[in-house]
């Protein structure tokens, strides 16, 4: 059975997420054409591109997010290069869905999520899923990216302010987890003190 995944379903899908304004065009060589759409946070903000791409000869759905940034290998310097190549596998390490990516070529930083369709096809709840992943794995990362090709950070930098949030949070389990151990402590000598009180009773006679 050959995949449900079409152009027109993910044009029903974009309409039906609040997206109107988006071009379908036809691909060379491939059965499903392309979708160009894009997004911005703000009125002010550049904004970014997105390509939905139904690749059904290759049995997969592609989300794919180019030029997040650009740092062409001879006009970046190689310390903020390596710094960059850094932060993008620490950031595919820990994400689930997705990846950032470099290419040497011409220095293009892109994000994509890419899903199987074989012979099945992909639910509007699944289509959300990966735009809104899209979405926000490009706004949450993209500017602290830019900041380091930019030299304004280093990656072990990057690195200890994504870990900050960890560690409180681990910080704080960690608290909760004392106190509970403090609490059935006190508890079980309660208990204990309860039994010895109950031994030295003298027994009644029945």
């Amino acid at each position: 059975m050959a995949t449900q995944v079409t152009l027109e379903l993910m044009k029903q899908y974009l309409e039906r997420f609040g997206w109107h304004r988006y071009k379908a065009v036809d691909e060379p060589m491939e059965k499903e054409g392309i979708i160009h759409t894009g997004w911005r946070s703000s009125p002010e903000a550049k904004g970014f591109n997105l390509v939905i791409d139904p690749m059904v000869e290759k049995n997969c759905l592609a989300f794919r997010v180019p030029k997040v940034l650009v740092a062409p290998l001879d006009e970046t310097p190689a310390e903020r290069l390596k710094d960059l190549l850094v932060a993008m596998g620490f950031i595919n390490y820990r994400i689930i869905l997705g990846k950032f990516a470099y290419d040497p070529r011409d220095g293009e930083v892109r994000f994509s999520v890419d899903i199987p369709i074989d012979e099945n096809t992909v639910t509007y709840e699944q289509f959300q899923h990966c735009l809104g992943v899209t979405v926000k794995m490009v706004e949450d990362y993209a500017p602290k990216l830019k900041a380091i090709v930019n030299g304004e950070k280093t990656a072990e930098e990057f690195i200890a302010d994504e870990m900050k949030g960890e560690l409180a949070a681990a910080s704080e389990l960690l608290r909760a987890f004392r106190e509970l151990l403090e609490y059935m402590e006190r508890t079980h000598r309660g208990e204990k003190s309860e039994e010895s009180s109950d031994e030295d009773k003298p027994l009644t006679e029945i």
